[in-house]
Formats: structure tokens, C-alpha cells, sequence
């Protein structure tokens, strides 16, 4: 169907292509509340239901999302934690859009139409297509009334959130202080204690590197794995060496005569006489009565065309549409097209756009190739065939007998042709030929498998390639030797022994200044440069990060005496610091240009705040009953 929808549909077309789709949309719309029931309860929110299947839908997305960040089956408490965010978030948005139907926010279809139509996931070559959206909302099992209504309370709630963004103001003086504050620039000098410098110095005793090997073991563990036995079947290794015969060649030739024969097009022209703009439905079938009394004593359609035609786009090329097969254009305008011949000229013909006076140009007949032109063509469609129904019948007998033979997989070998293969080393991140997928993962280590012998059930690494796997050796971690660790332990000895040496310093540096001593002096005398960086901004790369954000957090020093802190840098340093003077941000030296955009982003972050403020309260305030058997435990909210 898809390969129906023109890319480049113009004037016009482009309006009947949206009737056409738009018309379905809006006839899906739920009324009222946007609500569906059915399937049972999950919660209420001040008396109106969530259903059940709503619930389901969000909470299986996050948990398969959850399960692909951590590549390992959830736990009973992380899976509890899911299920009361899943829940917490559904309640928000039903008090949330409660408020917006209640308090008189309303979105017209049209608006909800002309919303899905630009949605990226629905368009093909630029353009909303249907059958896109169609099939984009069956694979994902979501009615499209459902989603519609969605679309309805998102658009809804985007009002509330714009008004509240448009309320959200700032005073002269209120947003000149925010630009001092964020252009503020700090002027400090700096002493930088390297840890990686400290630590070469460092040489840990064999009896430190003991201790911590004994002490820390937990750290120095081998992985949990699992030597795998598996049997694998995969699409390209099916069928490989198929070759249709000649009957089955034919056959595939004949059973589908317009697959290798391109459709009938027809090249029109046309001219478009609309109702509206003053003129009355009447007054637009009378007008177009009266140009096709002129076309009929002689005169030139494109002309006429130009001149009377409503449609903008074609009316510049005489009423040219150029060629189009079936499926375009609405269906009173195809079927009067396609009942002329080269040349002919329709009576007025009546549409939702207006009345239609139509002319065949010329037809451009289809064309076929013959079966010696596509014999190849046929070999390797039918080989993919051939391929994919093997595969599917080989995937579905191994699920089948993997479950009738669960503590061994030699009779699924043995049936199908298999060889059993085994991976050893298998842990809970993947590995080898199954890379990081997560659903074997899951099931490898689930208690049946790893502690039961049995087989996992199929599972699907690809779209073409299927296992079913047991676990043959269970290895638990276990230490190992500190020859092995000796290295790893005399980084991290250096490392912290790097830290602590790096703040003794940095403290014997704060010390001797806070004594009277020059801090440019104490750090030459101990063999370390002070630092000088000019003036810096809040986002200045030139300054780790820490020490960057201790010297905005420290404050601005009292006349001409500078102000001395120290802070410990994430990566082990130390530093110390001298703040010499602040100098604030000058609203008048930034482009008016970087001040508006500066004034959009902080309107946007009062209005984010205000609007979660805003739903946290209504969400404190609603009365929320949850289903008994939703948690482990009954919970009755408020």
C-alpha cells in the first residue's frame, strides 16, 4: 500500500490526500474523558478508573528498558520499584489532565489531525500516510482511538503548560541580577596537587599489599559464568542450496500478474471551483457550469484554468496534475477520470473541495517484463521463502521439543539435524556469539535453567538467528591469586596513599598562610608553581571541575584581603586556592541577541519548575485508591 502515496503530491491533491485521512482520524475520537475501560482496574483518581492494560502497557516498556541498561534479570525489589513509578506516573498524569478537561482546556480534531499528520514515525517521502500510521499502531498493539485520545490530552496539557510558561515572568532588575550573577568571572591563583605525580613516589610494603588483598578479596573474584551446551538455528543457513524448478518458477510468475507490470497512469489537468470566500455553494456549481459551456464552444482549458481555477497549485500550469494511477485522488474525481478518453472533458464533477471539471491528457499504458526478464529475480524470491519457512518450522519444532525434552537437548538434536555446540564462559553481561542479549541472559540464570538442568525456552539473539541453550558447568566466583591482583593492588595502595598525601599537603599549605605566610612562597619553597589563571567564568574548562565550583561556592573576599580555600579534587588532588576579587557580569556588554535567548531558557526552567510544582499538587491533593493486588502489599493512597 505504501507504494501508493506520492512523495511530491501538490495543490490540491495534497488537500484530498488529507480528507481522505482525516475524516478516519477524527471519526476515532473518544469523547468525554479520554478514558478506556476493560481488562480490569489498576487504580482510581478521584473516582475515574486506570485501567489495568494501561498499567501493563507502561510498566512492561520500563521493565524491558531497565533489563536492557543492566543486562540482567530484575530482582523482586527492583521489579516492586518499577511498579510503583509506573504507577506514580500514571496517577500524575490523570490529575494533571483531570484539571486541564475541568478546567475548560479543549483541542478540536482537526487540531489532533493536523498534529498526528506531522508526527516522523507516520510520514513516507515527507507526507503523513495512513497505511504508515495504520501499521505503526498494529505493531505496537495500540488502538488508535487509544492513541488519538493520548494525542487529545498531550495537546491539552501542552496549553496548561504554555499558559503557565506565558505567566512566567522576570523584572528588569530581577533578570539583570541572574546576568551578573551567571557572567560573573572570579580571579584566583592556585596550587595544583597531582596525585599522579605523588603517587610515582609511592612504593607499597609487601605486608600493606597483603592486607589489603586479604581484607578487600570480595574485589579480586573471578566472574560467575556458565559453560554453555546450545543448539542454533540460523536463517542463512537454511535452504542455502534450494533451487526451484521450473513448474514452481512459473507458478510464482502467473499467481501474481501486476507484480512485475507497473499500474496505468493518466496525466490530467483540471480546473477547481470552490465554495467559500463569499461565494455560495450555488454560486460555485453555476460558475462551473458556465466554464464548461466555454470549454464546450472551443475555449482553451488551461487558460481557463489559470484564470477561475481555486487550486493554487495547478492553476499556475493550466490545471496540469501531471500522471497518477489509482489510489490518489478522491474517489468521485478517479472514477470520472478514469471513464475519459484522450482528450475528453467531464461534466462538472462534486467533491468535498468543490466542483471539479476534469481532462484526460494522455495515458501511459503498463508495462510488464516477461518471465525470461525476471526468471532470476523469481530463484532467489522464492529461495528467501523457501529460507524463511524453513526457518520458522525448524525454530517453532526446537521450541517444542526443547520443552518435551527439558533436561537435555540430544533428542532436538537428533530430530532436526543440530550439532549441540557449546560456549564456555558465559556470564551475566553476554558473551560470544550471543553477544549482550538480554533475554538469554535472563534466562540462563534463572533458577529452572542454572539450578534445574532444564533448557531455556527459544530465544531470539536476531531477527534471523534462534537458541535454545543448558547449562552443561555452573562456575561461582571464587579469588583469585594475588600474583594474578599484585598490580591492581599497588595502583589502588598508590592511590590512596596519593590522596591522603596530596590533602596533608594541601592542609600544610592552608596552615602555613593562614600563618602569614606568602602562598606564592610556601608553594616555591616546597617545590610546587602557583598557578595563575586570569579571571574565570562558571563554566570555565580551564579549572577541574571540583575546584571550579569551590571557587564559586566560596565568598567574595572583604576589601583588599584575598580568600584562602582548599578543596579535594574526584581524582585523588588536592588544591588550594587564593580568590583575589569578583567581578560581576555586565548585562550591558552582552548582545541583545545572547540576553533574549538567555531570558527564553530561564522562562523555560520557571515554567518546567512551576508546572511540576503545580502537578505535585494536584496529584497531593486527589483521592487515589489502588487495585489490593497491584503490590505485595494492599496500599490505599490519601
Amino acid at each position: 500500500m505504501l507504494e501508493k502515496i506520492r512523495e511530491g503530491l501538490k495543490g490540491w491533491m495534497a488537500w484530498a490526500f488529507i480528507a481522505v485521512i482525516g475524516v478516519p482520524l477524527a471519526l476515532t475520537f473518544v469523547g468525554g474523558d479520554g478514558t478506556f475501560s476493560g481488562g480490569g482496574t489498576a487504580a482510581t483518581v478521584n473516582g475515574e478508573d486506570i485501567p489495568l492494560v494501561d498499567f501493563q502497557r507502561v510498566l512492561q516498556d520500563r521493565m524491558v528498558a531497565r533489563q536492557q541498561e543492566t543486562r540482567s534479570a530484575l530482582s523482586p525489589e527492583v521489579e516492586e520499584q518499577l511498579k510503583r513509578e509506573t504507577l506514580d506516573g500514571l496517577v500524575l498524569n490523570r490529575a494533571v489532565i483531570q484539571f486541564v478537561r475541568d478546567a475548560g482546556f479543549r483541542v478540536s480534531a482537526q487540531r489532533v489531525v493536523d498534529h498526528i499528520r506531522t508526527l516522523p514515525n507516520f510520514q513516507v517521502g515527507g507526507q503523513f500516510s495512513k497505511p504508515a500510521y495504520d501499521a505503526a499502531l498494529a505493531a505496537n498493539a495500540v488502538p488508535a482511538a487509544l492513541f488519538e485520545s493520548e494525542q487529545r490530552s498531550l495537546l491539552e496539557v501542552n496549553q496548561l503548560q504554555d499558559g503557565i510558561a506565558g505567566s512566567s515572568f522576570f523584572t528588569p532588575a530581577e533578570f539583570r541580577r541572574i546576568i551578573a550573577l551567571d557572567q560573573q568571572r572570579r580571579d584566583l591563583d592556585y596550587v595544583l596537587l597531582d596525585p599522579k605525580v605523588l603517587g610515582a613516589a609511592i612504593t607499597p610494603t609487601e605486608a600493606e599489599i597483603q592486607a589489603w588483598y586479604a581484607t578487600n578479596a570480595a574485589e579480586f573474584q573471578t566472574a560467575e559464568t556458565v559453560d554453555l551446551d546450545y543448539l542454533e538455528i540460523s536463517l542463512a543457513d537454511t535452504a542455502r542450496d534450494y533451487v526451484p524448478d521450473e513448474a514452481e518458477l512459473r507458478k510464482a510468475y502467473d499467481e501474481d500478474p501486476t507484480r512485475f507490470r507497473s499500474a496505468e497512469e493518466r496525466q490530467a489537468r483540471h480546473i477547481l471551483i470552490s465554495a467559500g470566500s463569499g461565494r455560495t455553494d450555488a454560486e460555485a456549481s453555476a460558475l462551473a457550469d458556465e466554464i464548461a459551456k466555454k470549454l464546450a464552444d472551443g475555449a482553451d482549458f488551461a487558460a481557463l484554468a489559470t484564470q477561475y481555477s481555486s487550486d493554487p497549485g495547478s492553476a499556475a500550469r493550466g490545471g496540469d496534475l501531471g500522471f497518477a494511477g489509482r489510489g490518489v485522488y478522491v474517489e468521485a474525481f478517479e472514477q470520472a477520470l478514469f471513464a475519459l478518453q484522450p482528450g475528453q472533458t467531464s461534466a462538472p464533477v462534486k467533491t468535498e473541495f468543490g466542483y471539479h471539471i476534469i481532462r484526460l491528457e494522455a495515458i501511459k499504458a503498463s508495462d510488464g517484463q516477461s518471465f525470461e526478464q525476471v526468471r532470476e529475480q523469481l530463484a532467489e524470491s522464492l529461495r528467501e521463502q523457501k529460507a524463511q519457512d524453513t526457518f520458522y518450522a525448524l525454530a517453532e519444532r526446537l521450541d517444542d521439543l526443547a520443552l518435551e525434552s527439558p533436561g537435555s537437548l540430544e533428542p532436538a538434536a537428533r530430530e532436526l539435524g543440530l550439532q549441540i555446540r557449546r560456549y564456555p564462559g558465559y556470564t551475566r553481561a553476554g558473551g560470544g556469539p550471543f553477544g549482550d542479549n538480554a533475554d538469554l541472559g535472563s534466562a540462563v540464570f534463572s533458577e529452572a535453567v542454572l539450578e534445574g538442568g532444564e533448557n531455556t525456552p527459544l530465544i531470539e539473539l536476531d531477527s534471523g538467528r534462534v537458541v535454545v541453550a543448558r547449562v552443561a558447568e555452573h562456575k561461582l566466583p571464587e579469588a583469585r591469586p594475588l600474583a594474578e591482583v599484585r598490580d591492581q593492588i599497588v595502583e589502588r595502595l598508590r592511590t590512596r596513599g596519593a590522596a591522603s598525601e596530596a590533602r596533608k599537603l594541601g592542609e600544610e599549605i592552608l596552615n602555613r598562610q593562614q600563618a602569614g605566610e606568602d602562598l606564592a612562597s610556601v608553594a616555591a619553597s616546597m617545590g610546587l608553581n602557583l598557578l595563575k589563571t586570569g579571571p574565570v567564568f562558571r563554566r570555565s574548562p580551564v579549572l577541574p571541575p571540583d575546584l571550579l565550583a569551590a571557587v564559586f561556592r566560596a565568598p567574595a573576599p572583604s576589601g583588599d584581603k584575598p580568600v584562602v580555600r582548599g578543596v579535594a579534587l574526584a581524582d585523588g588532588g588536592y588544591a588550594v586556592f587564593r580568590l583575589n576579587g569578583v567581578i560581576p557580569g555586565q548585562p550591558d556588554q552582552i548582545p541583545q541577541e545572547q540576553r533574549d535567548a538567555q531570558q527564553r531558557i530561564l522562562g523555560q526552567r520557571t515554567a518546567q519548575a512551576e508546572l511540576a510544582a503545580f502537578a505535585a499538587e494536584l496529584r497531593g491533593t486527589a483521592k487515589v485508591v489502588v487495585a489490593k493486588d497491584l503490590f505485595k502489599a494492599e496500599e490505599l493512597a490519601n
